[in-house]
């Protein structure tokens, strides 16, 4: 009879064993969370076969183990990374070693390490532990290790838990190269999808009120679909009325904050104190007139898309502010102490040589690595020159549908629109066309109707202003080398960086108008005959003085034999004190220190110390 119990026994543990790899095997083909599958293969041979505290290590790319599933562990446990190198270790051992380990008592061996902890009671019961490697092709991928408790001793038959592991152990490793198969392979085709879109995508797709079909707004336009859809931030460089508040918006609209706000910000029409408050908020009582707590701009564009337009223009200590900000994420408002996170995108925008203002030191280095990741240059309508009558085309329907008019535009307009070199950029192609569409009659602007025909081409005036090369209100500077004015010796040009944007060519005698207006110089066109202009009419600005120089200013060198006298305002002192030029400059814009500054090359603060130093009133009106 006792016979006959021994014989029922193991038929009962074979007929266990074959049930629970019958049950693994449904859940390793039951989901494809391979962690949550291996912690139920793990549960199933702790409720059969009293295997307790499983446990799962994967080998990574790095080629070490980590554990990814363990049943019986506390949360403390499954909380941390448990990390285990080849032979550190028993799970260490089995990997290297590709072979199975048997430890009998767990209190008796020196290379059990208990990184995963709850394993203080082994004086008060015996653990013995089981592993065997996880091979998926003949490769070690894994480890796989369980734990079996007695209170009678180390006295058992491990043989047969260490075959019934192997096969589990097979198991997981067909099921992890499945996984990691069926994962490479998703990648693949993801990464293949992504390149074929990106192949057949248009390269020029609708972008609203942006009319172009030159080759380099193509180009413009195809980098605006390809960095629409990332967070990367975007620096939109080009002179002043190229459209850089367009192409912010566009890219606004086509990535995926296009639901969330598009907050736009003049960084150059608010001074620093202002500024700060506009763009971080502030709280109530923190200033006089802070009645109420107040959100700043990257507060309100959390989540969507903030423009700084005019980056160039941000005084020193303000860039140091706005550095954090874009580093972090985070900032105060003003006099406030609670850090606030926000999610934004940033898009600037510069029509100044930030690289020269870094040289300079007008612009920290830092900022201009931070902002200067995706860099888009927009071409000035002079070298687009085959969007112009499209422009102007698009101009005269919007002005015709804003006042309710049937209006269009004669060839011979166009022609001449065609040859200007508008050195306002599409903004002065608009106001040029707005112009034309008031004084045109019976519908159709003719060339009669273009300023150029009316001798009031008032870009040309403002181009007579060349100052060592430098752009005029951010415009393109003039480089030609001929002077507007011959009588008016050209300074010597300072060595500086490149410019950002490209210049027109030196031989090209620009900007002029291309009608031929009386400020313009030849060649002409058949629309009026050239009357040039007194010499009184152009006032030349004099060479600006570096920043920071001594005040007063050198006099003036004598003149040289043979020299050509400047041309300047019979009113204006060619030579003398500062003091006699300053009050003729001052005289001469109404008092306004600003456009005194700008008319002597000197920066507000400078005139106004030269005020102050010299005792001059200043009238008021």
């Amino acid at each position: 009879m006792p016979s006959a119990a021994r014989s029922i026994q193991p038929a009962s543990s074979s007929s266990l064993e074959l049930l629970t790899i019958y049950e693994v095997s449904k859940i390793l083909g039951s989901s494809l969370d391979l962690e949550q599958t291996l912690r139920e293969v793990l549960r199933a041979l702790s409720y059969q076969l009293q295997m307790q505290r499983g446990r799962v290590y994967l080998q990574g790319e790095d080629n070490t183990l980590r554990l990814v599933a363990a049943h019986g562990l506390s949360k403390d446990a499954l909380a941390q990374e448990i990390d285990v190198q080849a032979g550190e270790g028993i799970t260490g051992r089995i990997l290297k070693t590709a072979m199975p380990v048997v430890i009998p008592n767990l209190a008796e061996e020196p290379l059990f390490l208990n990184r995963s902890g709850g394993r203080d009671d082994l004086d008060e019961q015996v653990a013995s532990l089981v592993g065997v490697p996880i091979k998926a092709a003949g490769t070690v991928v894994g480890v796989l290790t369980i734990d079996r408790i007695s209170d009678e001793g180390t006295g058992g038959h491990f043989g047969s838990d260490v075959r019934f592991l192997t096969m589990v152990a097979n198991l997981i490793g067909q099921t992890v190269r499945l996984h990691r198969t069926v994962a490479e392979e998703r990648r693949f085709m993801m990464r293949e999808t992504f390149r074929v879109q990106k192949e057949l995508r248009p390269v020029v797709a609708p972008v609203n009120d942006v009319v172009c079909t030159s080759s380099n707004m193509v180009d413009v336009l195809a980098q605006v679909h390809r960095v629409a859809p990332f967070k990367s931030t975007v620096l939109i460089r080009g002179e002043s009325g190229t459209g850089k508040e367009l192409i912010a918006r566009a890219i606004h609209n086509m990535s995926p904050r296009k639901d969330a706000p598009f907050i736009r910000v003049n960084c150059a029409a608010l001074p620093e104190s202002l500024l700060e408050s506009e763009l971080f908020g502030h709280e109530k009582g923190s200033f006089t007139g802070a009645q109420k707590d107040h959100k700043g701009r990257f507060e309100l564009a959390s989540g969507g898309t903030l423009f700084l337009d005019e980056i160039g223009d941000i005084s020193s200590n303000f860039q140091g502010k706005l550095l954090r900000v874009l580093q972090e994420q985070e900032f105060e408002r003003v006099g406030g102490s609670k850090t606030i996170k926000t999610d934004v995108r940033l898009i600037c925008a510069t029509n100044l040589n930030l690289e020269e203002a870094v040289g300079h030191g007008k612009f920290r280095a830092d900022l201009y690595f931070r902002i200067n990741v995706v860099t888009i240059h927009l071409p000035p309508l002079r070298e687009r020159r085959g969007d112009i009558a499209l422009l102007a085309r698009h101009f005269v329907a919007k002005f015709g549908k804003d006042n309710g008019l049937n209006l269009g535009i004669d060839g011979e307009a166009l022609e001449v629109l065609n040859r200007c070199t508008w050195p306002g950029n599409v903004r002065e192609l608009e106001n040029c066309i707005e112009r034309a569409a008031t004084q045109c009659r019976n519908g159709t602007i003719r060339l009669p109707d273009l300023s150029c025909s009316m001798n009031l081409c008032n870009s040309s005036v403002l181009f007579q202003y060349r100052t060592m090369g430098a752009a005029v209100g951010g415009l393109a500077p003039s480089t030609s080398n001929t002077p507007t004015n011959p009588n008016i010796a050209r300074a010597p040009q300072p060595a500086s960086m490149p410019s950002a944007v490209p210049a027109p060519a030196v031989n090209v005698a620009w900007p002029s108008c291309a009608s031929g207006c009386a400020a313009s110089a030849p060649p002409g066109c058949s629309a009026v005959k050239p009357v040039p202009m007194p010499p009184s009419a152009i006032l030349p600005l004099p060479t600006p003085e570096p920043a920071g120089s001594s005040l007063p200013a050198p006099s003036a060198p004598a003149p040289q034999p043979g020299s050509a006298a400047p041309d300047l305002p019979v009113d204006e002192p060619d030579s003398g004190p500062l003091r006699d030029r300053l009050l003729w400059a001052m005289e001469r814009t109404g008092w306004v220190q600003a456009k005194a500054a700008r008319l002597l090359g000197m920066t507000t603060r400078q005139v106004s110390y030269a005020l102050r130093k010299y005792n001059i009133e200043i009238k008021r009106f």
